[in-house]
């Protein structure tokens, strides 16, 4: 896997009013007064890029972005944050002590657990756990999946500006 210094060029995360904020793969586009020049902008960019990918822009001054929603099946904007919520250490100790007998939400499998958990604490992220959610979920993808996503991250990043 790319070492984590590799990890934390391919997102930027921010928070605001006390809630944080990601995207993958952002990079920055000239065009700043069409949409529909911005989306063929964004589209060039994607060219190179072997698995599905989603994407989402936003006209700018002086430049526009453009960043990733989805890559291979993958729903980034809900396994990033998913995957953070379980690195956070009370989360961790609530599904080590998961009983389906006796529990908070009355879950009946660690999963639904999880997804209970996940709901309760997601809007109480911070950036740098959402750097550590992509990191985890980069880690989750085998290294066939892991290879192919950062060649396509790349190709993106060089047919854009960072």
């Amino acid at each position: 896997m790319a070492a984590a210094k590799q990890i934390d060029q391919y997102i930027t995360a921010w928070e605001t009013d006390d809630t944080a904020y990601f995207k993958v793969g952002r990079i920055f586009l000239e065009e700043t007064r069409d949409a529909k020049k911005l989306e063929a902008a964004a589209k060039k960019a994607a060219r190179g890029i072997e698995a599905e990918v989603m994407y989402a822009w936003d006209l700018g001054t002086p430049k526009s972005n453009a960043w990733w929603l989805g890559w291979g099946g993958y729903d980034l904007e809900e396994d990033i944050p998913f995957f953070a919520t379980m690195a956070k250490a009370e989360v961790q100790e609530k599904i080590n002590s998961f009983d389906p007998k006796d529990n908070e939400f009355e879950c009946k499998s660690v999963d639904e657990y999880k997804e209970m958990l996940f709901n309760a604490y997601d809007e109480d992220l911070t950036a740098a756990e959402l750097v550590r959610g992509f990191e985890d979920w980069v880690r989750s993808l085998d290294p066939a999946a892991q290879k192919t996503f950062f060649k396509d991250l790349q190709s993106w990043r060089n047919n854009g500006e960072e």
